[in-house]
């Protein structure tokens, strides 16, 4: 990502029109508080005329009687004569009292526009979270891989996080300082624009400045962003890794692995900030510089041009008003650059093509939904690499499975098993070949309509936060006397049903409270409640006592005839189950016999 800007933000900013009401409202409160500060600047030149010794009168003469007052005004001056007070000192307090009102609705309309804009910047931030994850479930599994968990999270949080803060600037506080600002410099144009015209020639250094500082804020946030992600998935990595930590004393290894990855998030955070530091000081002596060099010059028309003393000192207090606003600038800029950075990470993940309009889902033939299995799936000379890795993890494989048999795939660690099993439901796309069901080319069907087929139970027992009844019904529906059934024909309500709260008991995270053997069925139970055609199991025996085993076979057994079952097994207690096994090596297959002459051979 290169440090040039982009419009990333700026496209990014959409979204905050789907509060349309509140950023209205939330503008208006800005714009009010600018009218307020400004009317409040403003009356400082008659109450400095009133100290110097103008007549109340002679005032309201001066200001309703100017050519450019409108007539309606004009015409009213002597009523304003009667009412306004005569004696200079209740003058004067009438003006502060006004200064007064002015201040409180100025910063009634500031607090208004913060908690207005808070509600939209926070909106627009979720509004990004939920597209973002929603996208990210979407995408090809391979790309998934690539991206990586950490990386995710990081985009997620930090990413949407960074792009708030640019919200923020752009219509919160900063926003209402700015206009604040432009308040102040049109009282200070009404007041005399010489003077003003010259105070805005500082805004080109300014400009120069921050153009020239944000090109290094941009890459030091992206360094920063990228640095963010390393640190989350080295912390990631060791809190799933706490067990093996533990037992093979590697606490200190892990410790010294994560204080490095903070250190380098550490080292490119204080370089941007130091870049962001530069920018705020900068611009505040910019500004003050500018500031005395008018005031040099108003001097110059005071003492002689005998310019108007009360003038020329509304004029600088108003420039001092811009001035503390224009503090803020600096701050502007450079949370839009950041949040620019973050934007355009952002963006990439969701031009990233989701599942469902990929490659293969692009060619003429229209997609069509995939009837109910019922007859065979065929692998034809289908082959798959992974981008990392030289030799393919599946090369040329032929395969015919006819409806109901339980296929097991056995072979040595990396020989392609579970690569072709994540190709049935196209978790991956094989480079090579194709693969029928019933004889339609599955790349050409609606990836709902095969999956929804499809039940999937991993090596490693995948459970969520949540109930027993959430997790079997994960993604599914189903009535209570269904859910009962499969539970018993899974063998696990005998396990459910002796706990405190039955079906209700609360699972920890991944499960936690539960044995392998128990997490393993309770996977199984939730594949069978999808009734699914196809059941795909990755070495559901291969961590489990001997009863488990005996439970998760006892289903197995139940399912032949029923569905197409193709299981990663090692287990010869599972292999036995099997009508064929089908040897892999390499990625290829090397062969294909009865359980019963593999038993023989491996006497």
């Amino acid at each position: 990502m290169s440090g040039a800007a982009s419009l990333s933000f700026w496209k990014a900013t959409l979204v905050l029109f789907k509060a349309r009401r509140s950023l209205a409202l939330s503008l208006a409160a800005m714009i009010t508080s600018a009218i307020g500060f400004g009317t409040g600047l403003g009356l400082f030149l008659p109450v400095f005329q009133l100290l110097l010794g103008s007549s109340p009168a002679q005032l309201v003469r001066q200001y309703l009687q100017h050519p450019g007052m409108p007539d309606i005004f004009r015409s009213s001056a002597h009523v304003v004569l009667r009412a306004f007070p005569t004696d200079p000192f209740w003058a004067f307090n009438v003006l502060m009292a006004v200064i007064c009102i002015a201040a409180v609705v100025s910063s009634l309309a500031a607090y208004a526009d913060e908690i207005l804009s808070a509600r939209v910047v926070r909106c627009a931030a979720h509004s990004w979270r939920t597209r973002v994850f929603r996208h990210t479930l979407h995408l090809p599994l391979s790309d998934s891989v690539r991206l990586g968990s950490s990386e995710c999270l990081s985009r997620l949080i930090a990413d949407t996080e960074v792009l708030a803060q640019g919200y923020a600037a752009l219509v919160g506080k900063t926003s209402c300082d700015l206009l604040q600002a432009m308040a102040a410099l049109v009282v200070a144009f009404a007041l005399d624009w010489r003077l003003a015209l010259l105070c805005l020639a500082g805004a080109i250094p300014t400009g120069l400045l921050m153009s020239r500082l944000g090109h290094s804020i941009r890459a030091a946030t992206t360094r920063l962003l990228v640095e963010n992600a390393g640190m989350l998935g080295t912390l990631q990595e060791a809190l799933r890794a706490i067990p093996v930590i533990k037992v093979h004393q590697a606490e200190r290894e892990v410790q010294e692995r994560f204080r490095a990855a903070s250190r380098r998030h550490l080292r490119c955070d204080l370089r941007s900030r130091r870049v962001k530091a530069l920018g705020s000081p900068a611009v505040e002596v910019i500004t003050v510089f500018g500031v005395a060099t008018i005031a040099c010059i108003a001097a110059w028309f005071v003492f002689r041009r005998s310019v108007e003393a009360p003038s020329v000192l509304a004029l600088l207090l108003a420039l001092s008003g811009a001035s503390q606003s224009l503090r803020t600038v600096g701050k502007v800029a450079h949370k839009i650059q950041e949040a620019d950075v973050a934007a355009t990470r952002l963006f990439a993940v969701l031009e990233m093509p989701q599942e469902n309009y990929g490659r293969k889902l692009l060619r003429a033939e229209p997609v069509t939904s995939l009837p109910p299995h019922s007859g065979y799936i065929e692998f034809q000379g289908v082959t798959f690499s992974y981008p990392d890795r030289p030799a393919p993890a599946v090369e040329n494989v032929n395969l015919r499975i006819d409806y109901g048999q339980i296929v097991a795939l056995v072979g040595e660690n990396g020989a392609g098993k579970s690569t072709l099993l994540n190709l049935l439901p196209r978790l991956f796309e094989p480079e090579r070949g194709r693969i029928l069901i019933d004889g339609r080319d599955i790349s050409t069907v609606g990836l709902s309509s095969l999956r929804r087929q499809i039940g999937m139970v991993p090596q490693q027992s995948v459970l969520f936060n949540g109930t027993i009844v959430q997790n079997l019904l994960f993604g599914t529906k189903a009535s209570r006397k269904r859910l009962i059934a499969t539970a018993r024909a899974a063998c696990v309500d005998e396990f459910i049903k002796p706990l405190p709260k039955g079906y209700l008991t609360l699972l920890g995270e991944l499960g936690s409270g539960l044995s392998e053997g128990q997490k393993q069925r309770l996977a199984i139970a939730r594949a069978l409640l999808r009734k699914p055609r196809i059941l795909l199991l990755d070495e559901p025996t291969s961590q489990i006592d001997p009863d488990s085993e005996s439970k998760i076979n006892q289903v197995l057994r139940g399912l032949a005839g029923r569905a197409t079952v193709i299981v990663i097994a090692h287990r010869s207690s599972t292999i036995r189950l099997a009508d064929v096994v089908v040897r892999m090596d390499k990625g290829r297959i090397v062969g294909m016999t009865q359980p019963t002459a593999l038993r023989v051979l491996q006497r």
